[in-house]
């Protein structure tokens, strides 16, 4: 079931000390292109779909993929927020939001650890943010405000929050700001285990 189907609308974003969050367009394409490649050892790692980004990925690559991403924000299946800086020069990151039925989940064997589960969780929500914002808290600021936004603009009680094993940063940003390691799962096509915090 979509995030529509559940009566889930897509927020228009929010400003935030530095930086803002809104939906990602087609016409982001140049400058997410650059941050998606500035951060391409990170997210060989953090996609799980190598090689991703390839070597030679090029803009009309990326509006290709932000095409299909608007496509599917604007259907409401999924949800895809873009980070920039306040002047919008710059890609901070990204934001996906995807119902934990999500065709993605369809080969998940989830592992447990306080009877939660994919389908006991409101929205699945994984971030990234460029590796060169790590050094000055940037990864933690995101996220602790991506939760004010999760739980306040859309009222989600259930938002997990989602990484992988390999991702030792995002990891310990998670877990800094509180968050449980909630349930794990694995699908066949993945390199590594992931985890759901909430």
């Amino acid at each position: 079931m979509s995030l529509r189907d559940r009566g889930i609308e897509p927020a228009e974003g929010f400003s935030a000390d530095g930086f803002i969050v809104r939906p990602l367009e087609p016409s982001d394409a140049v400058l997410d292109h650059a941050a998606v490649m500035a951060s391409r050892d990170f997210l060989f790692h953090w996609e799980q779909d190598p090689p991703y980004p390839p070597e030679h990925f090029s803009v009309e690559d990326n509006r290709s993929d932000l095409e299909w991403m608007g496509d599917n924000h604007r259907n409401g299946l999924r949800y895809t927020y873009t980070v920039m800086n306040s002047d919008e020069t710059q890609v901070l990151g990204c934001i996906y939001l995807l119902p934990g039925d999500d065709p993605m989940y369809k080969s998940a064997e989830v592992t447990s650890h306080d009877g939660s589960d994919l389908s006991t969780i409101d929205v699945a929500v994984s971030f990234w943010v460029r590796p060169s914002t790590w050094s000055d808290g940037f990864e933690r600021t995101l996220l602790e405000a991506l939760l004010g936004w999760l739980r306040g603009t859309w009222s989600f009680e259930r938002a997990a929050i989602i990484t992988n094993e390999k991702l030792d940063h995002q990891i310990a940003t998670i877990e800094s700001v509180g968050l449980t390691r909630r349930f794990d799962y694995d699908r066949y096509k993945d390199m590594y285990t992931s985890f759901a915090y909430a």
